[in-house]
C-alpha cells in the first residue's frame, strides 16, 4: 500500500507541467463551472467572505482530481466577491418552466407589447454614455471593461453570426443579483443601459444572491456562461420572451434547455436579492420591452465573469 501511495504521488508530481498546460483548455471546454477559491468561509455575523488562498500546486492537484472524477468537469476559479451586500428585500424564485420543441408552435408577441423604443433612445444627450445609479466597477454604467472587451473581440471576429449589429448585451454574473449587471451597449453611441437580471437556481444553491456554479447540462436549472445570439420572439409561460442560441461549448444546449430571455415578476429594478430562474436571463416587466427591442433579430449576448477567463 505504501508503495502504491508513493507511486501515485510521483505520477502527480511528474505530470504537473502537463496538467498546467492543459488546464486552460479543460476549463474552457468543461460543462459545469464551480466558482471557489481556496477555502471559502461564509461569516453570517459580518456577512463577508473570508478567502484563504490555496497554493498554486495544491489547486492544480485539486483541479486534476475534480476533472478526473467529475462527470461534468467541475473546475475552480476566483470567487466573484468578497462581501454580501445589504438588500432591501428578497424576491421569490421561479416556479414555472419554459419549454422548447422543434415541432411545437409558440404564440407570437403582440406588436403592441413591443411599442417601446430601444434602450439607446432613452438617452437625453446623444453620443453620451447613460449614467446609472448603480456603479460597481468604477465607471458611470458599471460595465466591467474586461467583459466589454471580450464581447467586442467576439463581435468583431464573428460578424457573420451576428445580424443585429446595433446592440450587444453583456451580463456580469460575478456581481450580486441585487446589482444592475445586465448591460445593453449601443454600438453606435457607446451608451450603456444597465438593468437587473436573474440567474438560475442551480447556480445559487444557497440562495445568497451570488451565482457560483454554471452548467450546460439539461435539468441543472443553472445559468450558462458564454456567447449567445438572440432568436425568435414568442409568448411563453412567463409572457414576452426571446429564444437564445448558445455559441460556446459552455452554453451549446441553451436552445434545447429552453434557456431564454423573458420577463419575470420575480425581478425588479430595486436593491433586492432577485428571484432565481431555471437558468434563463429573466428581467423585470418594466425593462422587457426595451430589452427585446434592442436585442431582437440576432444580437450578441455575452454572459461572463469579470477578472476571469470566462
Amino acid at each position: 500500500m505504501k508503495n502504491i501511495i508513493i507511486l501515485a504521488v510521483s505520477v502527480i508530481i511528474s505530470s504537473a507541467p502537463l496538467m498546467a498546460q492543459n488546464l486552460e483548455s479543460l476549463r474552457k471546454s468543461s460543462e459545469n463551472m464551480d466558482i471557489q477559491t481556496g477555502t471559502l468561509k461564509k461569516q453570517s455575523a459580518t456577512k463577508q467572505y473570508e478567502i484563504s488562498p490555496t497554493p498554486v500546486f495544491a489547486r492544480l492537484i485539486i483541479n486534476f482530481f475534480k476533472l478526473l472524477f467529475s462527470p461534468n468537469g467541475d473546475i475552480e476559479i476566483e470567487n466573484p466577491s468578497t462581501e454580501v451586500p445589504q438588500v432591501d428585500g428578497v424576491l421569490e424564485d421561479d416556479i414555472r418552466e419554459e419549454t422548447y420543441s422543434e415541432t411545437a408552435t409558440y404564440a407570437p408577441i403582440d406588436p403592441a407589447d413591443l411599442e417601446e423604443e430601444p434602450a439607446s433612445l432613452l438617452i437625453r444627450q446623444p453620443q453620451q454614455p447613460m449614467r446609472q445609479k448603480t456603479s460597481f466597477n468604477g465607471g458611470d454604467s458599471g460595465l466591467p471593461q474586461d467583459l466589454k472587451q471580450k464581447a467586442l473581440n467576439y463581435f468583431n471576429a464573428n460578424q457573420d453570426k451576428i445580424k443585429n449589429k446595433k446592440y450587444i448585451g453583456i451580463v456580469d454574473f460575478s456581481a450580486h443579483s441585487s446589482k444592475q449587471r445586465f448591460f445593453i451597449l449601443d454600438m453606435e453611441s457607446g451608451a450603456v443601459h444597465a438593468i437587473h437580471v436573474a440567474h438560475g437556481t442551480g447556480s445559487d444553491p444557497d440562495g445568497d444572491g451570488f451565482a457560483t456554479k454554471f452548467s450546460n447540462v439539461p435539468n441543472s436549472r443553472a445559468s450558462s456562461l458564454g456567447f449567445y445570439v438572440t432568436g425568435a420572439l414568442y409568448t411563453g409561460s412567463h409572457g414576452r420572451s426571446m429564444r437564445l442560441h448558445g455559441l460556446s461549448s459552455t452554453n451549446s444546449n441553451a436552445l434545447s434547455r429552453a434557456v431564454v430571455l423573458h420577463e419575470a415578476v420575480y425581478v425588479r429594478e430595486a436593491n433586492m436579492r432577485q428571484g432565481r430562474s431555471w437558468g434563463c436571463l429573466a428581467v423585470s416587466a418594466t425593462e422587457i420591452r426595451k430589452t427585446l427591442n434592442s436585442l431582437k433579430g440576432g444580437a450578441l449576448i455575452y454572459a461572463g465573469l469579470r477578472d476571469s477567463d470566462f
